[in-house]
């Protein structure tokens, strides 16, 4: 992950009670995949193994229609008591995760379609443009966004209502007569699955691969320099080359790369690679988990690993010198982002940052870890400033 601030943004904090970590994962609604990676240590993984749950999702399909029909029933019952989401995927036998129209309901109530241009047409319902890079290329294809708060809010007439209902019907009927079909295949987040069919429950199961005698770098935590004169501009140019190995070697590490390897003699004509310095010899552990994962999952893992590794902290204690989570989105859901300030805010509408579906784009974050901070804790290094944690953040542009 190269830390370009035009594409990358980067935090970091000296607790993992910092508002930017516990809000992490609700921040990103709709996650496929999580790694997290760490110097293998027998203790910490039974540790995680013992207290983490399977996550699963449900497969099924749905009517857009009575969704909305049904609206105030079904945000009451389902999403501010269960904590669904939903998350469509294509419209024939199979599900796809490529299609020109997709919809949402994450986890505050909130209907987004993302339509393409003749579909928007038809509908009738207001929404913002999706559009992308410069000059003419900036007006897009055509593609809207529309959000639909499904909790009942007394500013909104019941005739608006009754259009929205009309429009989404008109465009259920216009399915059935292109595809034969009204209904929706959706991906299904909820925290009580114990009234879903069981055929359609899917668990999202643990990966564990060792990769073993690597290089593994001694990770030592700085917060970013203000970059407030021309001596720091070096520091902080010199602090994101460091950051910038560091989650080199991480995302090496995921891919099992063979560059690690201690005993790695790669023709230098062929291929160049540095781990970051100093290093010593080990093992390191991945543990990937991918499928439909929810929030509450990811943000457990945090929670978990921040608690496990604080507990370690005694100087008998064996434990891992630090550790790393990455996440990747679900690249098709029309919502990105929701900001801190509109995760408990139901029926909201303030609009996420707008995507466009169609495009292949990054979608990821990546957080490194080392001992959470206390009173105990040095803040300094031979005189140099300290902190537990750095995150970095793809942004689209």
């Amino acid at each position: 992950m190269t830390l370009d601030h035009r594409r990358v943004a980067t935090y970091t904090g000296s607790s993992f009670q910092d508002l930017k970590i516990k809000n992490q994962a609700h921040c990103h609604p709709f996650t496929q995949q999580i790694d997290l990676i760490f110097p293998s240590n027998e203790s910490f993984e039974k540790s995680l193994e013992a207290s983490l749950k399977t996550p699963n999702y449900v497969k099924g399909q749905v009517s857009l229609s009575e969704i909305i029909a049904k609206r105030a029933n079904f945000v009451e019952k389902y999403v501010m008591q269960s904590g669904l989401s939903l998350l469509s995927a294509g419209s024939g036998p199979g599900f796809s995760m490529r299609e020109e129209d997709v919809w949402c309901i994450d986890y505050r109530g909130v209907l987004t379609l993302s339509v393409c241009k003749e579909t928007y047409e038809g509908l009738g319902l207001v929404g913002k443009r999706v559009a992308s890079g410069k000059g003419k290329a900036k007006q897009g294809d055509g593609r809207h966004v529309i959000s639909i708060p499904l909790y009942a809010k007394e500013a909104e007439s019941g005739k608006v209502w009754v259009q929205r209902e009309a429009a989404v019907k008109r465009w259920e009927e216009r399915r059935v007569l292109e595809i034969g079909s009204s209904s929706w295949n959706v991906l299904i987040l909820i925290k009580d699955s114990k009234n879903v069919d069981s055929l359609n429950i899917t668990p999202v199961r643990c990966q564990k691969n060792v990769l073993q005698d690597v290089h593994i770098p001694v990770v030592r935590l700085t917060p970013r320099p203000r970059c407030q004169s021309p001596s720091q501009e070096e520091e902080e140019e010199d602090w994101c080359e460091t950051m910038q190995g560091l989650f080199e070697w991480v995302g090496m590490a995921g891919f099992g790369s063979t560059r690690l390897k201690a005993n790695d003699r790669i023709d230098p004509f062929v291929a160049v690679y540095e781990p970051p310095w100093p290093t010593h010899v080990g093992s390191v552990t991945h543990m990937q988990w991918t499928g439909f994962i929810r929030p509450s999952f990811v943000q457990s893992l945090i929670d978990l690993v921040s608690y496990v590794h604080h507990l370690a902290q005694s100087p008998q204690a064996e434990c891992s010198q630090f550790l790393s989570i990455s996440s990747h989105a679900c690249t098709w859901a029309p919502v990105a982002y929701i900001s801190a300030k509109t995760q408990s805010q139901m029926g909201t509408t303030d609009t996420p940052p707008l995507r466009d579906v169609t495009r292949e784009v990054e979608d990821s974050w990546c957080l490194i870890a080392t001992a959470s901070l206390h009173k105990e804790s040095p803040r300094t290094v031979n005189g140099e400033k300290m902190c537990a944690w750095v995150l970095a953040e793809y942004r689209e542009k």
